[in-house]
């Protein structure tokens, strides 16, 4: 069963923030995803670097896809 959850990283180690329904010692896999923090930091960055820019990038790209 595939399920989302958050986890705080302390210390060399991932803990859960709620409650897992699972063995002492069972493997798992985990997939890290960073919280919004380091994604709000590439916006700013992005958003920076095109600061000048005038036209609609969106449209742009739909007029040339025409």
């Amino acid at each position: 069963m595939a399920r989302v959850i958050r986890a705080r990283y302390e210390n060399g180690i991932s803990k859960p923030l709620e409650r897992l329904d699972l063995r002492e010692g069972e493997n798992v896999k985990l997939m890290v995803l960073r919280g919004a923090r380091g994604l709000s930091e590439v916006v700013k960055r992005i958003s920076r670097e095109y600061r000048g820019v005038e036209e609609d990038p969106l449209k742009v790209l739909l007029e040339r896809r025409r």
